[in-house]
């Protein structure tokens, strides 16, 4: 992502849950300078983004901070190209992928549910009381056999 695709991925959560419910925003400036940041471009359009940390930050795995697509090129896999090339990039670094959804995004939670993501866990009142988010990973790679030696029963 360069600082010129800041307005067209603003433009995309302005019209996109979880952000348009929560009112949230995203400091797209700041992960571009982490280099964490990216598009999907069709031709000159920009279609998607995804935002990640694909150096292990929670229990070994690196985290899905933002994906989204725009209203008008959904449904064309779009997100899911987006997302497989984050997990591609987090399997060389970490062994699984974190995310956080919304409880009311429930698309989103299918969207993940379809592509492998168990929701581990539940976080009450994160971002709005009385709503939660819930976390969902998956695993990238298999547990090393060193780590299956240490740990069997």
């Amino acid at each position: 992502m360069k600082r010129a695709h800041v307005q067209a991925c603003t433009a995309i959560t302005e019209t996109s849950d979880p952000w348009k419910t929560l009112n949230e925003r995203i400091d797209f400036t700041k992960y571009i300078l982490l280099k964490q940041a990216y598009v999907c471009m069709a031709g000159e359009v920009l279609t998607g983004f995804i935002i990640f940390t694909p150096e292990p930050v929670f229990a070994r795995g690196g985290y899905l901070r933002a994906i989204g697509v725009s209203l008008s090129m959904r449904r064309r896999g779009i997100g899911r190209r987006l997302l497989t090339f984050a997990e591609k990039e987090t399997a060389r670094r970490s062994q699984y992928l974190y995310l956080c959804v919304s409880a009311f995004n429930r698309a989103a939670q299918n969207f993940y549910h379809d592509r492998g993501y168990a929701r581990a866990g539940k976080l009450a009142d994160l971002i709005v009381p009385g709503s939660s988010e819930y976390i969902y990973w998956k695993r990238l790679k298999p547990i090393s056999q060193k780590i299956r030696r240490v740990h069997r029963d």
